[in-house]
């Protein structure tokens, strides 16, 4: 009888054990995974201009015979490049007007070159090989000037000098004379291309720099949230559907429009993981995971809503659970640097401008 007893006590308490052990959420270990997220918003000015401009005029002082050689035309590489993001473009006097300048493609040094290096043969012999190529250095000068109808200027300078040279090297031959009979027939071919690369290289660097400083662009990106990793863990449904929630109504994100209709379409969501953030526990391994990805989505997700001090709260409650989450700091950080840009532009959005 004795016995019995204690047998009965004894899968008793292993029965309690496995229960406290094996909780619903503790079921399978919790792993984290991203998912991506579109997101579309215009890139404000780091240096707005007076508010009263809304027009832009744009000019490409190069010389024909130099542009004909790479193929591209003085109309398309203004459409491309020479532009103001935000701003009308008329054909002359604009309020800002953006002049850019390319200068003659110089080549600096054509050179026969040589690498030797020592190998052996199947029978142990020591040979050495020798590889034949040609090295071209080149520069190309562009500048941009950008003035407004007042006749400030507000850039003037060179994105690349005569003295900014670049190097070439074409593949190696193992005879002299095949590297001669290639670039003869390769020459002009290639200084052509390397002119064309050089040319939108510069005026690429023209574009980014005025619309960095003046320019309302549009920036589609993605942005990842998390996500329970396992499809076993008995949360993963739950966590899906509300990840899913999230993504159609980030989908309806426009640079152009409002964001009121996503804040309302997400907002099942966001009360999800607040409900589930409050009830996991940051004492257990598995529980604070869980816990991470509600706080770190709706840091993120409210990053995205302009809501910041939102944002802010929730990613200041991840830190203090660990102070070095790279990923959370960096929501703060984002949270300042759009604080500041809108501020310094006088919006209080990066939509519907």
């Amino acid at each position: 009888m004795r016995y019995i007893c204690l047998s009965n006590i004894i899968l008793v308490f292993t029965g309690l054990l496995c229960g406290a052990l094996v909780s619903p959420s503790h079921a399978q270990l919790v792993t984290i995974q991203t998912e991506p997220v579109s997101v579309e918003y215009y890139r404000l000015p780091d240096e707005p201009l007076d508010p009263s401009f809304t027009t832009y005029s744009a000019g490409l002082d190069i010389q024909f015979r130099d542009l004909s050689k790479t193929g591209l035309t003085q109309s398309g590489l203004i459409d491309e490049y020479i532009r103001l993001e935000g701003y009308k473009k008329v054909a002359s006097k604009g309020d800002v007007q953006l002049e850019a300048a390319i200068g003659e493609f110089m080549i600096w040094g054509e050179f026969r070159k040589n690498t030797r290096s020592k190998s052996k043969d199947k029978d142990g012999n020591e040979r050495t090989i020798t590889k034949h190529y040609i090295e071209v250095k080149y520069s190309l000068p562009v500048a941009i000037q950008v003035k407004d109808k007042n006749g400030r200027r507000l850039i003037d300078k060179y994105i690349f000098t005569n003295s900014d040279t670049r190097t070439w090297i074409s593949h190696s031959f193992n005879d002299l004379s095949d590297l001669d009979s290639y670039w003869r027939s390769e020459k002009q071919s290639r200084l052509n291309t390397l002119h064309k690369e050089r040319l939108q290289e510069g005026l690429k660097a023209v574009y980014d720099l005025v619309n960095s400083k003046y320019g309302f662009r549009l920036i589609r990106d993605n942005i990842r949230f998390e996500m329970i990793g396992k499809k076993k863990h008995p949360e993963y449904n739950a966590f899906k559907k509300n990840l899913e929630i999230i993504k159609a109504g980030f989908k309806l994100m426009t640079a152009e429009g409002s964001l009121d209709p996503i804040r309302i379409r997400v907002k099942p969501a966001l009360e999800f993981y607040t409900a589930k953030a409050l009830k996991y526990s940051s004492s257990q391994a598995d529980e604070e995971r869980l816990k991470h990805i509600c706080l770190y989505n709706l840091a993120l997700a409210n990053l995205w809503l302009e809501k910041f001090d939102e944002a802010e709260a929730y990613a200041n409650s991840l830190l203090e659970m660990n102070e070095r989450d790279r990923d959370v700091r960096r929501i703060l950080q984002e949270v300042e640097s759009v604080r500041n840009s809108l501020s310094w532009n006088n919006r209080v959005t990066r939509h519907g401008l």
